[in-house]
């Protein structure tokens, strides 16, 4: 076995554990006094109501070094997108985490279980109400060679509420994923990325990620699956991504994510539904609503999907 992969192997082995996140965790954290420009603090949010085909993605992050925050947020609804949002030069939100208010989102957490999100968008609106199946996963999601946050907690569960749109207000009722993240982040550092996010159930849930860096041509694996009270380490996998013609939106995948008790898992999916969002770096990705199917279970979520923009510095040396 390389050398190299020996060493992702090993990265994939970051600690993964279930516990009570403190009000401290929940609230706003600083940067230390030698942080630089690049760290941050962020709220991520992802959701997916296969019957609707309604989901989307919303996420803040308070680059409080730059005096910045930026906002992604889209809402899908009949497979549509109903409502869209970007911004990467927001002032500060006024009221910090864990109640905030910014780029059309408000966001009301009552613990690290539950929260509620209200949106608003020019022609659509949503009102959700989101409660995890476990308490919150705690890891980091920095590997040698990236860095995206070094404290991390997330969470899956399921979403009610409603979605208003152009025929009125529609009941929702799905599968949701919800983060928060500190520490530095700097997008360039990942070429390339894959992300499943899938719920089969309070007893069978996913996060699986794979970051490509520069030092290596071979993937580096972040994440768990939880599988009927027994939390696993992704240790390798591939995904078999299915790309759309447009060169970025994810159709499916047909995934096998081995784990450390030695077992591995089939993981297929479809998307209906893509967006695409972009920021600071040359960074952008697109996010997928994916029905999944594992063992004869059906669950749904997200299929988040980042192509290379340019030759890697192994593919340069293949060209001399």
């Amino acid at each position: 076995m390389a050398e190299s992969d020996v060493e992702m192997r090993e990265e994939g082995k970051a600690k993964v554990e279930i516990r009570e996140v403190s009000k401290a965790e929940l609230g706003r954290h600083d940067p230390p006094a030698d942080a630089d420009d690049s760290w941050q603090e962020s709220w991520g949010f992802a959701w997916h109501d296969p019957a609707r085909k309604a989901g989307g993605i919303n996420h803040i992050s308070i680059w409080r070094n730059r005096g910045v925050a930026d906002v992604w947020n889209w809402c899908a609804l009949d497979g549509k997108i109903v409502g869209k949002y970007q911004n990467l030069k927001l002032p500060h939100p006024e009221s910090d985490f864990p109640n905030w208010s910014l780029g059309g989102q408000t966001v009301t957490t009552e613990s690290g279980r539950r929260c509620r999100l209200e949106l608003e968008f020019e022609k659509a609106s949503a009102d959700l109400h989101y409660e995890a199946f476990t308490e919150p996963l705690a890891f980091s999601l920095d590997t040698h060679g990236s860095t995206w946050g070094s404290s991390h907690y997330e969470s899956i569960g399921r979403v009610k509420g409603t979605v208003t749109a152009d025929d009125g207000p529609v009941k929702i009722d799905g599968f949701a994923w919800q983060d928060h993240s500190w520490g530095p982040r700097r997008w360039a550092d990942v070429l390339s990325h894959r992300w499943i996010m899938a719920s089969f159930g309070p007893d069978f849930f996913v996060t699986a990620l794979q970051v490509v860096r520069e030092s290596t041509a071979g993937g580096v694996p972040i994440g768990f699956i939880y599988d009927h009270g027994t939390l696993h380490r992704v240790e390798r996998g591939s995904f078999g991504s299915r790309i759309a013609d447009d060169g970025h939106s994810p159709l499916g995948c047909d995934a096998h994510l081995w784990v450390d008790a030695g077992h591995g898992y089939h993981i297929t999916g479809n998307v209906h539904t893509a967006s695409p969002s972009s920021h600071n770096e040359g960074f952008w990705f697109t996010d997928g609503l994916a029905v999944f199917e594992c063992g004869g279970r059906l669950g749904a979520g997200i299929f988040e999907v980042q192509e290379m923009k340019s030759p890697a510095p192994w593919h340069k040396e293949l060209r001399g």
